[in-house]
């Protein structure tokens, strides 16, 4: 009889030993897999990352374009991530995000912006680097260049570390060259209150409502990448010619002073 049980309690322990127990990892971060083999690296030479979760936790990196092949691997808290990472935006990074200077026109800066659910041992994300910067070229036609300043205004002055717009006063000053043309970057708007201002010299004499134009044109300010813009004014003729890069068709109004 005791042989009998010695053996039962012998098996039990060789059937305990081969079962899986299940093991709490609730408390074990995630590895977060950073995958930026999908980034241009003839445009986005080296991106900065920024990760942040609710509960205070932050991490950041740079990689540079001949490493955009190799994962980039973090252990981050089991829960949503904020993943963001930027090129282009030099020193106008800062606490609060990226602030463009007043009188200056915003950074060519492209950026990637999502929220990771780090729930699990493991967890990969695509990263990808969108155009958030509108090159504008406007052209002057049938004025004196040389007297003539154009100033930009709008209400976006930079993006916040959420990578959405912020709000703030956005002003840009430039004088025509030879050939009568500017050139300016803007950041994302959230409206269509972006004006044209022109400066004769002696005070503003004309200014243009270009964010209805650009509205009316059917131009996407939420679009992934941002098209850039030409923008022709001839005072001659009194009319405004824009032109959206990529698109086929132009668009003209006219001027109403």
């Amino acid at each position: 009889m005791l042989s009998f049980r010695l053996l039962s309690l012998t098996v039990c322990a060789m059937i305990c030993a081969g079962c899986s127990v299940k093991e709490d990892r609730t408390g074990c971060p995630c590895r977060l897999m950073l995958d930026f083999s999908e980034v241009d690296p003839s445009v986005v030479k080296s991106a900065d990352f920024h990760l942040s979760a609710s509960d205070g936790f932050i991490f950041t990196g740079a990689v540079e374009a001949g490493s955009f092949d190799d994962e980039v691997v973090v252990d981050v808290p089991r829960e949503r991530i904020r993943v963001v990472s930027v090129c282009g935006a030099g020193n106008n990074v800062g606490e609060a995000g990226i602030t463009i200077p007043y009188g200056e026109d915003c950074p060519p800066v492209y950026m990637h912006v999502s929220d990771v659910q780090a729930d699990g041992e493991s967890v990969r994300e695509v990263v990808m680097m969108r155009k958030n910067h509108c090159r504008m070229r406007i052209n002057v036609i049938g004025e004196d260049h040389e007297v003539v300043n154009l100033i930009l205004k709008g209400n976006v002055n930079g993006y916040g570390r959420d990578g959405q717009p912020s709000a703030g006063r956005f002003v840009y000053k430039s004088a025509p060259d030879a050939s009568g043309e500017i050139s300016a970057v803007l950041p994302r708007q959230v409206d269509n209150t972006l004006v044209l201002e022109v400066d004769d010299g002696t005070g503003v004499s004309k200014s243009f409502a270009i964010g209805e134009y650009i509205a009316s044109s059917g131009y996407d300010w939420s679009s992934p990448d941002l098209h850039d813009i030409i923008l022709d004014i001839d005072f001659a003729i009194t009319h405004v010619l824009l032109t959206i890069m990529g698109w086929d068709k132009e668009y003209k109004y006219e001027i109403v002073i």
